[in-house]
């Protein structure tokens, strides 16, 4: 009896150290009379009043890209990760958050919009060490905020 409880008790503490597996948010779809032209300067205002960079942009395709890089609790407050709070991946943590804005039209006066966000986590504090990785698309996530506030900029709330 008295392995046994030790087997149980090992198995929970072990069970317990797991951490869970998590996923980044659907994209965030939305219908709009916004033009392709006004999705993307609307998205760009929300996009640049967050802290993040346009990379590309396209008013006649409605296609936009923007990136916030920062370094450990940087980008927080638009991410999610799967390690421990102040833990050495934390510590060394760059993360780039992409949010892309994409635009099709189905029909005269409407207006499809598809906002997705992606995390590139980098440690380049950890390059010289045995860890397996440098960097990761799967340690952080977008929590979805950055798109639903987008989706809100352009009328629709998720």
């Amino acid at each position: 009896m008295r392995n046994f409880a030790r087997i149980v008790c090992t198995a929970i503490a072990i069970g317990g150290c797991k951490q869970s597996t998590f996923e980044a948010p659907a994209p965030v779809s939305l219908k709009t009379s916004h033009s392709k032209a006004q999705v993307v300067q609307l998205a760009s205002k929300e996009l640049t009043a967050a802290g993040f960079e346009v990379a590309t942009s396209d008013t006649v395709a409605g296609t936009l890209t923007a990136r916030r890089t920062r370094d450990r609790r940087g980008n927080y407050d638009y991410i999610d990760c799967n390690f421990a709070e102040n833990s050495l991946a934390e510590q060394n943590l760059v993360s780039t958050l992409t949010v892309t804005v994409a635009t099709t039209s189905p029909g005269a006066g409407t207006n499809n919009v598809e906002i997705a966000g992606s995390v590139l986590a980098k440690y380049p504090g950890m390059a010289d060490s045995p860890l397996p990785r440098s960097e990761s698309k799967s340690d952080c996530v977008s929590t979805g905020a950055i798109e639903k506030q987008i989706a809100k900029a352009l009328g629709h709330t998720p």
